[in-house]
């Protein structure tokens, strides 16, 4: 039977959370005596808990939310294809939406793209192109008589999801390393984190030393590679950090000169979130293979989709012939039907446009914490905007009861947010209006300054 609204309060639906549930990249610890909120609804960029109480969501919900939470356009279309049919298998069946949006994500993609692969989720999606990547060289290999090259690369502090192939082409020390066993590892670049270069060279110096160690390493590694594997632009759940202008352009070049497919991981940066469309677009690169998710239902069901080029597809064609991969849920016509509502409104509401001037009020907003002690490396890209928290002394403030601490002070004053070790973010939805981001960051710059008030920004011995 349908499960009405509850009518128990706060403490006692946490307290039935901690009995049962197990929550995703959460400190267990801490998880079980925190105040967690418990939310009940939502409406635009807000939040609200069954206590009443809302929030602005800083997190756009994990970077899916995009055009704000109950969306007239995207509610209609749920509800349109809910009288249709929610389900059909996409094995030996098709149905419209499916085939609309695949139409629509190849116009929409960077040149080349041709063929569409449906899941539910990014990390999937980029073990799909990392396997078809595989499927292709494996061909070009065998025609050619050449080794089958069985390794990536990628770059220090990626992210590419939790399956255990993108867990291999993954470089974030607290996420990957106690898998360590069980995958297969990838020929691994420096990040181009400029405003950190171990180096101290400047911004530029150091995108050319970055780039050029890349490249050093594709050339000795060319043989064994079956794909460059990146995030572009911006190495979000790595700290948001933002690459420096032409890096993403010259590891593109180096690929197409050595002849190695390059995978665009857009799950985290696609539909808007660096200010253009896909964030290729942005210095003209078209990828050999491209992941997409999280936003692509504005935030309302699980979708992604792997791009290829037709050469993949005609190599998988003519051996093996099928790709032994797929899922339950593939190409669901309810996320389909959002998708493509979603895609609409981010056209008509013009929202790419207003992106600007949203960032620039954050910037603003945080401009009193530019000499502030404890913070370092403010930066924005897109409607992304980050900073770094650090100790007095100088050194990261990366404890985990702090950061807890910090992100309890800005749930008080009406803002969720979720640091990434020491760095905090905002990422609000598209559809944030000016004065909405102007009040998340003012709310972010209050809470540390009252945080320091306190000495959390202290080291103590």
């Amino acid at each position: 039977m349908f499960l009405p609204p509850s009518d128990n309060g706060h403490e006692d639906l946490l307290r039935r959370d901690r009995r049962v549930l197990w929550h995703p990249f959460a400190n267990l610890a801490l998880w079980e005596r925190e105040d967690s909120p418990v939310i009940a609804s939502g409406e635009g960029v807000r939040l609200t808990d069954v206590d009443g109480r809302t929030y602005l969501d800083g997190t756009a919900s994990l970077w899916v939310n995009l055009l704000g939470h109950r969306h007239p356009a995207l509610d209609r279309a749920l509800l349109f294809q809910a009288g249709q049919i929610a389900h059909a298998t996409f094995l030996g069946a098709t149905h419209e939406g499916a085939i609309a949006l695949a139409e629509r994500l190849i116009d929409l993609a960077p040149a080349g793209l041709t063929r569409v692969f449906y899941s539910d989720n990014g990390s999937t999606a980029v073990e799909i192109a990392m396997k078809l990547a595989f499927l292709y060289q494996r061909h070009r290999s065998v025609r050619e008589g050449k080794k089958i090259p069985a390794t990536f690369f990628s770059l220090d502090r990626g992210y590419h999801g939790d399956t255990l192939g993108t867990v291999g082409a993954g470089g974030i020390e607290r996420f990957h390393q106690v898998f360590g066993p069980l995958v297969r590892p990838s020929v691994t670049a420096p990040a181009p984190d400029c405003a950190h270069c171990p180096a101290g060279l400047s911004r530029n110096a150091c995108r050319l030393e970055c780039a050029g160690m890349a490249e050093r390493l594709l050339e000795s590694h060319r043989e064994d590679l079956v794909a460059v594997l990146i995030e572009p632009l911006l190495q979000a759940a790595g700290g948001m950090i933002v690459w420096p202008s032409g890096y993403l352009a010259r590891l593109a070049e180096a690929c197409r000169n050595r002849d190695i497919p390059l995978i665009a991981d857009e799950v985290a940066t696609g539909f808007g979130r660096t200010g253009t469309l896909f964030a290729c677009e942005q210095e003209g690169v078209s990828p050999d293979f491209m992941a997409v998710g999280k936003a692509i239902t504005g935030g309302y069901l699980p979708l992604a989709a792997t791009l290829v080029r037709e050469s993949v597809y005609e190599a998988v064609r003519e051996d093996p012939g099928t790709f032994y991969h797929g899922h339950s849920y593939t190409a669901n016509p309810l996320a389909c039907r959002v998708a493509l509502a979603t895609l609409d409104a981010l056209e008509s509401e013009s929202l790419l446009a207003a992106i600007p001037e949203k960032r620039e009020r954050i910037l603003a907003c945080w401009r009193s914490l530019e000499e502030a002690p404890f913070v370092e490396n403010i930066r924005a890209i897109g409607l992304v905007a980050a900073l770094d928290l650090r100790h007095v002394d100088g050194s990261p403030l990366t404890d985990p009861g702090t950061l807890s601490k910090i992100r309890e002070k800005a749930r008080a004053k009406g803002l969720l947010i979720r640091p990434l070790g020491a760095t905090l973010y905002l990422i609000p939805a598209l559809s944030s209006s000016l004065e909405e981001v102007g009040l998340m960051a003012r709310i972010l710059a209050d809470t540390l300054w009252e945080s320091a008030g306190e000495g959390l920004f202290t080291r103590t011995p």
